[in-house]
């Protein structure tokens, strides 16, 4: 008895010490469930009370969003964006599909919960703790909207808690349709696209609302992760590719130190892909150099088997049917990658284009960094006045080899000579189309077209012709072509020279401009002023408000000189655009406009941002414009620049060409556009051939530009004239001069004189004490003539000259009149010295 009772005892002694423990350990349990729960509240609040405030009404407002850059007809040129691409689109955009493909595979209960799903949160802590994991996701997709953005992608408790808190606000002031559409233009897809519409246009090339059921499925399956679940993994080329199909599942990278060099087959297949217009030659410069890689998209395994998952979450939930599951999950998907630009067009025109809505901008009053905020983030709609179809004719002859003889490989790798063109509308400033480079792609290139080379010769009419014009001089002023008489002793005996040591004697300032005598230009800058530092600061003057901005003056070696200014050897030199819209200036019936490359920007909502306004100012009369037109005309008609003629247009132009056939340039235009074209190598090394290189550049490029446009000429002012002069006295001609050239003037520039050197007498009528004035008073008032009707009269059409009137002015009449009694002039065929010109069959180089 008293061992069981002893055992019985021993027994409730266990049980009370068990309860005891069991109690210990439950008071144990509940104090720190309750303390932590405290701490657990405590820093609940406390990350709630420093989480900064938000404001969900303006959410929106924050999405940022790539650019787009349209050409003048509004076709994308380029999606602009930073490290991501985004652009957004409303809800009613997006389809139904996509939007339930989201909802089923991240927050099956969205439009129940109130931004924090509990069930959720339990049921992931639950398969937490069994699979001692963190594999299952608690979020809600207003929680993934808050991270996107309020928070991060921090993995941490504080950043889980804001998410939350911001949760429950957003749920506060948005609807769920508000929710939903923003979530899916802000979460990441992959491919640096952000948003269901980047995504679609990068995966499918297509606009979001076209997307299929199964499609729409694979894009919503990215999210959870982007780099496994992304629709398409590249390959190498192997030679098997079918290049009809192709086209759009190239994918180019930067080549990295670790990439294995290109095989002989993947070598074949880049040019294959050349000759098949695949891929442009800046493209294939860059792969042969090994600057980027080419791979080949194919349909990524693991995307198409969340798409498969994520469809029947959405057949479990009601979201489609049986039969429209199993179409979707047979859909054959078709990757075609989205391009980031226009094919064919590189990066020089678009790059200026950003460069100039930064400045833009900034004039505006934003600061630096918000201009380029909002250039790659904001939205921007930018209207750029590149015409395609230009751009793409210059891009053509710039990839071909043969426009530039030559050609060749530097110890670099890039190919030499080098070469800019600009082709602008004069009459408005806008650049059409512009190229700064050869065989060169990737993005902000060195681009010549801004930046300076000597012009040579082409800076003539600029510095020194159009201010003799503008300031007394004409067309027929006589020159002397020879190495003598120069007004100045110049520095260390220098003395210009012609090319070849060719010299004409005296000619006209036209003729001047037509063979491009150095030794002319620097005499008609002598001329200019009184004294050589006024005739230099007159050039630089003119120069300036032809919108040449390289001009050196600062102290030392500058352009302060006549050897820059009249001949082209200044110190930096002129960058091709600027000489453009200085040529432009001339065209454009003497007023100077800035060049602009966009018309208007707008935000994202389509309101417009900012205008570009013609910036402009006169620099000549539109008289004196034009003369200088015609000179030009003739440079092309009959002089250095004869290889620029267009068959159906006049042209007027001017050749350059420094020394050592360094650079060679041609500026020109015609009544619709104007161009300039610098050709060079990027070090100073002589080029097979002078201007003629750039004169037939730029006619093979404006005669397509040209092709369909009706033939007009170069309008004519008013107060034009046309007078007969004798080319050896610079006066009105005679019939006793021999060597006559009828020109045009500015009314109130022609010679006011009759020629006094050709006035021999004839024997029968006239005496010794006979004066010039008498032989021509005698003609005036001649009863034979008296009632003749005699007028100025000149064709505006024909750009050559040729007179067509019927009624013939008293010089034309003195010069056709033979003295037949005179035995001492026998009349002789008279001769247009013009005749005599030199072409570029003959090499002429306007060296300094």
């Amino acid at each position: 008895m008293r061992n069981e009772k002893s055992t019985k005892k021993s027994k409730e002694n266990k049980n009370k010490k068990k309860i005891s423990i069991f109690r210990t350990v439950l008071l144990t349990f509940i104090i720190l469930f309750i303390t932590g729960t405290a701490c657990g509240l405590g820093i609940i609040f406390g990350v709630i009370k420093n989480a900064p405030a938000i404001d969900p009404n303006n959410i929106e407002d924050m999405l940022d969003e790539s650019s787009f850059i349209y050409d003048k007809n509004g076709n994308l040129i380029e999606k602009v964006h930073g490290t991501n691409f985004r652009s957004i689109v409303t809800l009613d955009k997006i389809p139904k599909h996509l939007q339930n493909a989201v909802i089923s595979i991240e927050d099956e209960r969205f439009y129940e919960h109130n931004g924090i799903d509990i069930k959720r949160i339990f049921g992931a802590l639950w398969y937490d703790l069994r699979t001692l994991s963190k594999a299952q996701g608690a979020s809600t997709i207003t929680q993934q909207l808050a991270k996107n953005m309020y928070t991060s992608s921090e993995k941490t408790l504080t950043r889980k808690i804001k998410d939350a808190y911001y949760a429950l606000e957003i749920e506060k002031h948005l609807s769920k349709d508000e929710i939903l559409q923003t979530y899916l233009n802000t979460f990441y897809l992959g491919r640096g696209a952000v948003g269901v519409q980047a995504a679609a246009q990068t995966y499918f090339s297509k606009d979001v609302s076209e997307l299929t059921l199964a499609e729409c499925a694979m894009i919503a399956g990215i999210t959870k992760n982007p780099s496994k679940y992304s629709p398409y993994i590249t390959a190498r080329l192997d030679g098997s590719e079918n290049l009809d199909e192709i086209k759009n599942l190239l994918v180019f990278y930067p080549k990295t130190p670790n990439t294995t060099p290109a095989s002989e087959v993947e070598k074949n297949m880049f040019k294959k892909l050349l000759s098949k217009g695949l891929i442009d030659n800046f493209q294939y410069d860059q792969l042969a150099k090994e600057q980027i890689v080419v791979r080949k998209a194919i349909l990524n395994p693991e995307s198409k088997k969340r798409q498969e998952l994520i469809l029947k979450k959405m057949l479990e939930l009601g979201y489609i049917t049986e039969s429209e599951y199993e179409e979707a999950k047979n859909e054959p998907i078709v990757i075609k990658i989205g391009n980031k630009k226009a094919s064919n067009v590189s990066s020089y025109f678009v790059d200026l284009v950003k460069d100039e809505v930064i400045d833009a901008l900034i004039k505006k009053g934003f600061s630096e960094d918000e201009a380029r905020d909002m250039l790659y983030n904001g939205g921007l709609r930018i209207y750029s006045t590149m015409d395609m179809n230009m751009q793409k004719i210059l891009e053509k002859e710039y990839q071909n080899n043969a426009n530039f003889p030559g050609t060749f490989k530097d110890k670099n790798g890039n190919i030499q000579p080098q070469s800019a063109m600009v082709i602008m509308d004069y009459h408005t400033g806008e650049v059409k189309a512009l190229v700064g480079g050869r065989m060169l792609g990737g993005s902000k290139l060195f681009n010549r077209a801004v930046n300076p080379r000597q012009p040579g010769s082409s800076i003539k009419p600029l510095a020194v012709y159009l201010p003799a014009l503008d300031n007394g001089m004409t067309a027929a002023t006589l020159i002397e072509d020879s190495q003598e008489n120069f007004k100045y002793t110049y520095p260390n005996n220098w003395k210009p020279k012609n090319y070849a040591n060719r010299y004409r004697g005296v000619i006209t300032l036209r003729e001047a401009v037509q063979h491009s005598s150095n030794v002319c230009s620097v005499k008609t800058a002598e001329m200019l002023s009184s004294s050589l530092y006024s005739s230099i600061e007159m050039m630089i003057d003119y120069l300036k408000n032809l919108g040449i901005s390289t001009i050196v003056t600062t102290p030392g070696h500058n352009d302060k000189t006549f050897s820059a200014l009249t001949l082209g050897g200044m110190t930096k030199g002129i960058t091709p655009l600027e000489m453009t819209a200085a040529y432009g200036a001339i065209a454009n019936k003497g007023t100077y406009i800035k060049p602009i490359f966009f018309t208007k920007i707008e935000d994202s909502n389509g309101k417009i941002l900012l205008q570009s306004k013609q910036i402009k100012h006169k620099i000549v009369s539109p008289q004196t414009a034009y003369i200088m037109t015609d000179i030009l005309t003739s440079v092309v008609t009959s002089g250095t620049g004869r290889r620029a003629r267009l068959s159906n247009m006049p042209v007027a132009g001017k050749t350059g060409t420094t020394s050592d056939n360094h650079d060679a340039w041609f500026a020109g235009y015609t009544p619709y556009y104007v161009a300039a074209t610098w050709i060079g190598n990027d070090w100073n090394q002589s080029l097979k051939k002078g201007s003629s290189m750039a004169v037939s550049l730029w006619k093979k490029v404006m005669s397509q530009i040209h092709s369909n446009l009706p033939r007009k000429s170069f309008e004519r002012p008013s107060d034009i004239i046309q007078k007969t002069i004798c080319l050896e006295s610079g006066n009105l001609a005679t019939h006793f001069c021999e060597k006559t050239k009828t020109e045009i003037f500015v009314k109130g520039t022609e010679p006011s004189e009759y020629c006094e050197i050709h006035t021999q007498q004839e024997e029968d009528e006239l005496d010794e004490n006979t004066t010039p004035s008498d032989i021509i008073n005698k003609w005036l008032f001649d009863e034979k003539n008296s009632n003749e009707n005699i007028q100025n009269n000149i064709d505006d059409s024909n750009t050559n000259k040729k007179n067509t009137d019927n009624n013939e002015n008293i010089e034309n009449t003195l010069f056709k009149k033979t003295n037949k009694k005179n035995k001492k002039n026998k009349s002789k065929p008279t001769k247009d010295t013009s005749d005599n010109n030199n072409t570029e069959n003959t090499q002429i180089i306007e060296s300094d």
